[in-house]
């Protein structure tokens, strides 16, 4: 694997353009709080699976993607969600599958408290139940933070891998519930 250097500020906004969104629209720069370069968008124009597919290209891998407009933002997420899932899932399968765990991958059970479909995931990958997630927002499960923040994220060494194909390669997505844990974000301490 090579590692290609990310397009330049100017490439990308030109890539995003030819996505049929005017360049004023369109702008790049370092969030201290994300530690990554974000592209924000105040407004796409008609939004079709053409032009969300062109800017997919045009920003991923290299860049974090925000719509100004929620509902553009939806779309968008709707979008990558669609095109993205039934390869993932797949790919989710076959890690579960050579790893003799595909027995273990649960199902989402109607009416089942996300807590509970976690502990689950846990118990799949060989994680003490309630131990490492935690639920996020209502329909969102992450790592908890005292887990990342304590130094307990490094013990999970490969278990973080099994939790996020264990997930994909689930039926929760199906449900509308998500999984993600931070990544490059920097933790921000509330005030008190």
């Amino acid at each position: 694997m090579i590692d290609v250097p990310p397009p330049s500020y100017e490439q990308t906004i030109e890539a995003i353009a030819k996505c049929d969104i005017p360049r004023s629209n369109i702008s790049i720069k370092y969030e201290d709080y994300l530690r990554s370069d974000e592209v924000t968008i105040s407004d796409l124009g008609k939004v079709d699976d053409a032009k969300l597919r062109c800017l997919k290209a045009a920003v991923h891998p290299f860049y974090i993607l925000t719509l100004a407009e929620p509902a553009q933002q939806a779309a968008f997420y709707e979008f990558a969600r669609r095109e993205d899932r039934p390869a993932e899932k797949a790919a989710a399968l076959e890690w579960a599958r050579s790893r003799k765990l595909i027995d273990k991958v649960p199902n989402y059970i109607r009416d089942e408290s996300l807590q509970s479909f976690g502990n689950r995931l846990e118990t799949a990958c060989g994680i003490q139940p309630g131990s490492t997630l935690e639920v996020f927002n209502g329909d969102f499960l992450t790592i908890r933070r005292d887990v990342i923040l304590g130094g307990d994220f490094k013990k999970l060494s490969g278990k973080t891998e099994c939790l996020m194909n264990v997930f994909t390669a689930s039926d929760a997505q199906e449900h509308g519930i998500r999984f993600g844990f931070v990544g490059n974000e920097a933790f921000v301490e509330e005030k008190k």
